[in-house]
């Protein structure tokens, strides 16, 4: 059986969109080398006056925000490739390494964490610096998707509370309130490693998509209203190391070496849970594939290591 022809309408639209495509993708080329955010922010300026004409001769329909993330998140993961990104990678080792090197010399505890993606993270869905319907952390400077240290502390502190891992003026000692700073210093979390059994073609971004059918009008959502919108966005992808360490200072007093263990044993149970935007649907799962302390000065000569 021969496959039906599409109507000339939708082949006709279909070309149009591809046009559109075409100028996002020529602005896009080459990002891994060079400031993905700029980049981004400057091809959504310049392929916007595409969009306009296509839309004023009624020749595609749809929002530009919608299409442009969708050609966008695919360049990405064409740009973010393992293959293209081995300087990258290298850069954020060296840039942790060198973090952690420097808080030795500041703090009583270094702690180092590395852990391996097991699904799909989605992080920062709302960042005003990056022109996508649903956006993703991304470091300037590096290059690089990242999980901000706030996301992190902010996670850690969240699980402690809730499950009562600790007592409230121990949490307040690590995590600081609104006397005082807390104990405990997180840095951002960055890519350093990725799986090679996805082979050179796997990428450090991967797309997915998710579909809303309705949309909130005035706090209402009116079910007569129906319209699903796929919305493709940018994922950190399954398989990618990420490293980020922890720096913990005394007080006028020697640290409780008790107390550091069992906050790192909750810091290692919270990261179990998952990080980022919608782990309660599978994303965001991690597995720690390293976690040591570097230094305790409280102890002369003695070096501490934390395991699971």
């Amino acid at each position: 059986m021969k496959a039906s022809k599409q109507p000339p309408q939708v082949q006709k639209r279909r070309e149009d969109q591809d046009e559109l495509a075409k100028c996002i993708r020529e602005y896009l080329a080459g990002s891994s080398g060079r400031n993905v955010m700029s980049a981004l922010r400057y091809s959504f300026i310049k392929c916007y006056e595409v969009f306009e004409q296509l839309v004023n001769t009624g020749r595609v329909k749809g929002k530009y925000n919608t299409l442009f993330s969708r050609v966008a998140s695919e360049m990405l993961h064409e740009e973010f490739k393992y293959s293209n990104i081995g300087d990258l990678l290298g850069e954020a080792q060296r840039y942790i390494s060198s973090l952690v090197e420097f808080m030795g010399e500041s703090f009583d505890v270094v702690y180092l964490v590395e852990f391996e993606t097991v699904s799909r993270l989605s992080i920062c869905t709302r960042d005003s610096n990056l022109p996508l319907e649903i956006s993703i952390s991304w470091d300037p400077v590096l290059n690089l998707p990242f999980i901000p240290s706030s996301s992190i502390k902010g996670l850690v502190r969240a699980y402690a509370e809730l499950y009562n891992k600790l007592p409230e003026h121990v949490i307040n000692k690590f995590f600081g309130n609104k006397e005082s700073v807390g104990l405990a210093i997180f840095t951002n979390a960055y890519p350093v490693k990725c799986s090679p059994s996805g082979g050179s073609e796997a990428s450090l971004v991967d797309p997915d998509v998710v579909t809303p059918h309705y949309s909130e009008v005035g706090g209402a959502i009116d079910e007569a209203s129906s319209s699903p919108t796929p919305l493709v966005f940018p994922t950190i992808a399954k398989g990618v190391t990420l490293a980020f360490a922890i720096g913990i200072r005394s007080e006028d007093t020697p640290l409780n070496i008790n107390l550091v263990t069992q906050f790192i044993n909750v810091v290692n149970e919270a990261l179990d849970q998952g990080i980022g935007a919608r782990t309660s649907v599978g994303y965001g799962r991690i597995r720690i594939v390293k976690n040591e302390s570097t230094k305790l000065t409280s102890s002369p000569g003695r070096s501490i290591m934390f395991t699971r």
